[in-house]
């Protein structure tokens, strides 16, 4: 063992100086990894603890040059004809994190490789590049799709189960137990360690604590399992051919638990997202998730005691109630907030406020990308992303050793001082050390020295996901975040590596798409943005509509289908495609009838979609009916797929209390709370609940939206409405929300109340998913979700009063909320997955490429 460690050591020697270079200051201890990667773990049934992150510790300067094999013995033999083979192993698939950033890039080092995993629950699977992920028997354990962390007394058992004996290159990206996958002597196996696990090592005892497991039964027993996992973590140690951790901390842990070195390499991080802003405004920025660790309420206190200076925080969470009690009137907690609106305030803040002892700290990286300097506490990964200017000549930050709000106070004196010393680009040229290439680079270097050959025969590396279908422009009219704009980015997360989207307008949608990685340009539609569904067409209108036409036929020509979203896209597609000769999909997502849309704009949507529409989607079979009944097309041109609704963003709640989540919204703790969510539309009928509430004392109602569409008129008579029947306590407007999941679980009771037929119903799939029951109005699309008295209530569109007698059938019987909600879950997770809704809009849009491309051979 000791000759074995010698060698490592030998072989993967710390270089000082390449270490200074690379930010990492030798005679300093350096950093813990970003812990929301896995502290989720915390929330294990038994423990109440979670995991950190794995990574690398040790060696290369900045050329990222690995000087040794990190094999105290030469790598096997194999046969260099056949191509390598290569099986990717990493703990467990829900989310995309941190973990998950790291995987998508060993995954674009190695686009063939297989990938195995304890479970597979991802509804996106573009990080994946939409691989099948082989997994273990707990994928199929009752409720492992939202308790798999109760089941971490098998997780060794199972991941030794997984069967990569046929590879040659075994890689494991670990926080917990991916590392022991069992691998023979004939394979080279490497292990990018987040983190050792931190529960079963130095922390058990915090953990314990934290999770009242100090005394009795269930202490003994958690320990008992802890002391299983140490040893098993420390056997499968040995089994592993060359380490990899995330930074210097997470190395001398390694170093520590398992006596194996380890190399160093950052996690990627994303800097080509944030853009330099050398011009800087008069405020300080932090943003994080607000719990304990993250120390959001020190910073905050800190600045409250200097109110001369403006603090803006980005975030929510649990501690939101007692961060805002601390914040003076000098300090605007902004809440979660979309990425635009952080990459905004982050290029333009004088300075980014990092209290947390992080093993590395992504924020921290980014801040520098937009060329901001950093005020952050002197221990963790800090010390290896931010530049001191008592050690480097070209600083990005300063540090404060305590973490305390008066710690805070001076260093921002300090940097106050002569802030002169951080310029912009410096951060930026610090931050891109980071970058997700960098991360390839080094992975790749490390790999080939561990495996000579192994790069040779990968593949060239690939940044993004292997486009797995044609080439496709793909249009919208809209700039705002409606509902056909949540299903089409639903869509682009998974075909954003093959296609351009064209936006007629900008706004947040834009934001949302370029937050994904989707290419997206916005063309100015002019005098077409003020026709309307029920309106006419001016003669500038349709000059502008030919400028459109011949501006999409020119960006056409590179693709091989044309995808439009909205009926104004189709109407510019159909058109186009003509003019381009290439065939057009529509996706149909509305009810084309008298009640929705004035004669001239059928008229129009009739004849475009006859000479240019070679396929519809439909989002129901409504949809389909109506435009069928209209255009004369056979039901073999049209295809009914409902839309897809991701699970993850609610099942991310299940563990926020309700009390949490309404006190974010400021709604009442005790009411009874009836929620509609939608835009503020007449159509929408959100009048009908403000009648149905008024013969309801006790029950409140929350509306959340906006008007989108010159309704601002409509949103006026709502207010009117509710002052007339004096539910100025009772009725709470929130305007527009990001986060629909964290509302819908605000409230009781989910209401969707539309007057007119629905040509799906997204609101109801997402109240079913957030585990609310729902009142719906009979029409169009909705009766294809809803099965009254099983999985929800239905009522007749506009009907006040039979919409008040449902509500106060759920209010008053518990069983029946408890019935529609488990029936309602199952319905949304059937037949509304996000996985079935992406694979069939591909394959229609591949099916029609490929058939007009033989058609014009």
């Amino acid at each position: 063992m000791r000759d074995r460690a010698d060698a490592e050591r030998r072989l993967v020697a710390h270089d000082d100086a390449g270490a200074a270079r690379a930010g990492v200051r030798p005679d300093r201890p350096s950093p813990c990894e970003e812990n929301h990667m896995n502290r989720d773990l915390a929330e294990h049934a038994l423990l109440n603890a979670a995991p950190a992150d794995a990574t690398v510790a040790a060696v290369a300067g900045e050329a990222g040059t690995l000087r040794a094999v990190p094999r105290d013995e030469p790598a096997p033999a194999r046969d260099a004809s056949r191509p390598l083979r290569v099986a990717i192993v990493h703990d467990w698939l829900v989310t995309y994190a941190g973990a998950e950033r790291v995987l998508e890039q060993i995954l674009a080092c190695f686009p063939d490789a297989d990938l195995f995993s304890l479970v597979d629950f991802l509804d996106d699977r573009a990080f994946v590049r939409g691989k099948p992920v082989t997994t273990t028997f707990i994928q199929k354990l009752p409720f492992a799709r939202t308790k798999y962390r109760s089941y971490l007394p098998l997780m060794p058992l199972a991941i030794e189960q997984l069967d990569v004996s046929g590879y040659d290159l075994v890689i494991s990206s670990s926080h917990a137990v991916a590392k022991g996958v069992l691998t023979g002597p004939d394979q080279v196996h490497i292990s990018y360690v987040h983190s050792p696990i931190r529960y079963a090592w130095d922390l058990q005892h915090q953990y314990l604590e934290q999770s009242n497991l100090t005394h009795g039964p269930k202490s003994l027993l958690a320990r008992m399992i802890l002391h299983y996992i140490r040893n098993w973590d420390t056997r499968t140690a040995n089994a592993v051919d060359g380490f990899i951790a995330n930074s210097a901390f997470i190395a001398r842990r390694i170093r520590k638990v398992y006596h194996r070195d380890a190399a160093v390499i950052f996690p990627p991080v994303d800097v080509d997202a944030f853009s330099l802003n050398e011009v800087k405004d008069d405020f300080y920025l932090t943003a994080s998730r607000m719990v304990p660790y993250k120390k959001i309420d020190l910073i905050v206190d800190a600045f409250s005691r200097t109110p001369e200076r403006k603090l803006v925080v980005i975030g929510d969470g649990p501690e939101m109630d007692k961060i805002r009690a601390k914040a003076g009137p000098n300090v605007e907690i902004m809440g979660y907030q979309p990425f635009a609106v952080l990459h905004d305030r982050m290029r333009r803040a004088k300075a980014f406020v990092f209290a947390a002892e992080e093993d590395f700290g992504i924020s921290v990286v980014e801040a520098q990308a937009c060329g901001t300097p950093v005020i952050a506490y002197g221990k963790g990964g800090a010390l290896e992303t931010v530049l001191d200017p008592r050690a480097d000549m070209n600083p990005t930050g300063l540090f404060f050793d305590e973490q305390t709000p008066q710690a805070i106070v001076a260093a921002v004196d300090d940097f106050e001082r002569a802030p002169q010393r951080f310029t912009p680009r410096a951060c930026r040229a610090n931050a891109e050390r980071f970058s997700a290439d960098t991360f390839r680079r080094r992975f790749l270097d490390y790999v080939e020295t561990a495996l000579p050959g192994a790069t040779a025969q990968r593949g060239a590396p690939a940044a993004a996901p292997v486009p797995r279908g044609p080439a496709t422009l793909v249009l919208d009219q809209s700039g705002v975040l409606g509902g056909a704009e949540l299903s089409l980015l639903e869509i682009m997360k998974h075909m954003r590596a093959n296609a351009d989207v064209l936006l007629f307008d900008d706004g947040p949608f834009r934001a949302a798409l370029e937050e994904i990685g989707a290419r997206v340009d916005v063309v100015e539609q002019g005098a077409l943005a003020g026709v309307r569904k029920q309106g006419g067409v001016s003669l500038g209108a349709l000059a502008q509509l030919w400028r459109l036409v011949r501006d999409v036929a020119h960006r056409a020509r590179r693709a091989e289908v044309i995808y439009a979203n909205t009926q104004r896209a189709m109407v510019v597609a159909a058109l186009a495609g003509r003019l381009a000769r290439k065939p057009v999909v529509w996706h149909l997502r509305d009810i084309v009838s008298a009640d929705h849309f004035g004669g001239k704009q059928l008229l129009a949507i009739k004849h475009c979609a006859r000479l240019g529409v070679t396929r519809v989607i439909a989002n129901s079979d409504a949809s389909a009916q109506a435009f069928r009944a209209l255009t004369g097309f056979t039901p073999q041109h049209v295809d009914v797929v409902f839309n897809g609704i991701a699970a993850e963003p609610f099942d991310a709640l299940d563990n926020v209390s309700q009390a949490a989540l309404r006190a974010r919204f400021g709604l009442p703790a005790d009411a009874w709370l009836v929620g509609s969510f939608s835009r503020l539309a007449r159509w929408k009928g959100q009048h009908v609940l403000l009648e149905a509430a008024a013969r309801l004392p006790d029950v409140h109602v929350v509306l959340v939206g906006a008007p989108l569409f010159g309704e601002d008129e409509y949103a006026a008579q709502l207010h009117e409405t509710v002052a007339r029947h004096g539910m100025d306590g009772r009725v709470h407007f929130l305007g527009f929300q990001r986060d629909v999941a964290a509302c819908m679980k605000a409230v009781d009771v989910v209401a969707h109340t539309s007057i007119t037929p629905e040509p799906f119903g997204r609101v109801i799939v997402e109240g079913m998913l957030a585990r609310r029951p729902v009142v719906a109005a009979r029409a169009g699309g909705v009766v294809e979700i809803v099965e009254h008295g099983d999985n929800g209530l239905l009522c007749e569109p506009g009907d006040a009063t039979a919409l008040a007698d449902a509500l106060v059938a759920l209010q008053s019987d518990a069983a029946l909320r408890t019935r529609l909600v488990a029936s309602g879950r199952a319905t949304a997770l059937r037949r509304f997955g996000t996985r079935t809704y992406v694979e069939r809009v591909e394959k229609i849009l591949a099916d029609t490429a490929r058939a007009a491309k033989a058609k014009h051979q």
